[in-house]
């Protein structure tokens, strides 16, 4: 048994639920520290009044700003979606910067389950997790994986392009696959996520069923000093070692910290050399789209969201930086 739904956020606005089928609803709440998608009281009521299976996700945004810890991102998530706890599925979002970060995620992840009682699911692509070590999460939180063949239009759920299901370390299954963000459904004109849940109504009540946890409101979330380098790409960073910033060896390492072998890596491979014009870096705009940003780069959009990571390519925003290679 198996069921069929979609994720939505702010993208999605003027959306009926109503009038597209989904036996699911996924439903952005929050992303980073401060921020509440402008869409998700309206589509979270719609979604009840339906009687639809919900979920709610925060999109995690690890060293954004030096005030993102996983304790205050998931302390913010907490807050927003309080009042629904034991109705939804939570959700990590997981595919913004620092995705090596593993131990952030697990200190989310437990943030919430610790606030709420429920342990959230975690939600990434393929490549992320079998290129970095989630055996600490695997232990105790469920997959929600997205791997698309292509971005060749879907319709109604038919899954003959979907292609091969994801393959997966650290977790022995995944309970949900996002196989296109180019799905179509009848009642709404846009591309939406197509996910898979694998389970009927009463598994997915199984995940979001409380533990036995007393959730309390945490206080506002903490900003701790300053992080200097938490605004700056490992490829900027790179590049500020060719300019001789950090020095070398121990001085290096030091002044670097856990960011260290990462830039020392782009560093090696000649990433930020001056002269070196083939790894740039994009801030997006206000109107960008990937499609406009590839053609004055002279590539594909499918590049630049294979290069960074982006699972959804109809998903940038403002302020991001991407790496175009």
């Amino acid at each position: 048994m198996a069921m069929n739904g979609i994720d939505v956020s702010q993208w999605q606005k003027g959306m009926s639920l109503a009038n597209v089928q989904a036996d699911f609803v996924i439903i952005k709440a929050t992303e980073g520290v401060g921020f509440t998608d402008p869409q998700f009281h309206n589509f979270i009521e719609q979604a009840l009044s339906l009687g639809k299976k919900i979920g709610v996700y925060h999109f995690a945004r690890p060293y954004a700003q030096a005030f993102n810890t996983p304790k205050s991102e998931a302390d913010w998530f907490f807050r927003v979606v309080q009042p629904y706890i034991g109705k939804v599925m939570l959700v990590l979002d997981w595919e913004a910067e620092r995705k090596h970060d593993t131990a952030w995620a697990k200190q989310w992840l437990d943030r919430v389950y610790e606030l709420s009682g429920v342990r959230p699911v975690f939600y990434t692509y393929e490549s992320c997790v079998n290129s970095y070590n989630w055996s600490a999460v695997a232990k105790d939180y469920a997959l929600w994986v997205a791997r698309y063949r292509d971005y060749v239009p879907d319709y109604n759920y038919n899954m003959s392009g979907a292609g091969q299901k994801p393959n997966v370390k650290w977790w022995d299954h995944y309970i949900m696959w996002q196989w296109t963000s180019s799905g179509r459904l009848d009642g709404w004109g846009g591309n939406l996520d197509l996910d898979i849940f694998y389970g009927d109504a009463q598994v997915w009540n199984a995940y979001i069923a409380a533990a036995g946890a007393n959730p309390v409101i945490p206080e506002a979330p903490e900003k701790p000093a300053e992080d200097p380098l938490a605004n700056y790409t490992d490829a900027e960073l790179a590049a500020r070692v060719w300019n001789g910033d950090y020095g070398t060896g121990e001085a290096r390492r030091k002044a670097l910290g856990v960011r260290y072998e990462a830039v020392q890596k782009l560093v090696d491979r000649g990433v930020g050399k001056p002269g070196n014009t083939d790894y740039q870096i994009y801030v997006v705009k206000s109107g960008d789209t990937l499609s406009a940003i590839a053609k004055k780069f002279n590539t594909t959009y499918q590049k630049i969201a294979m290069d960074n990571h982006i699972a959804n390519p109809n998903l940038i925003y403002v302020g991001q930086k991407l790496e175009i290679k």
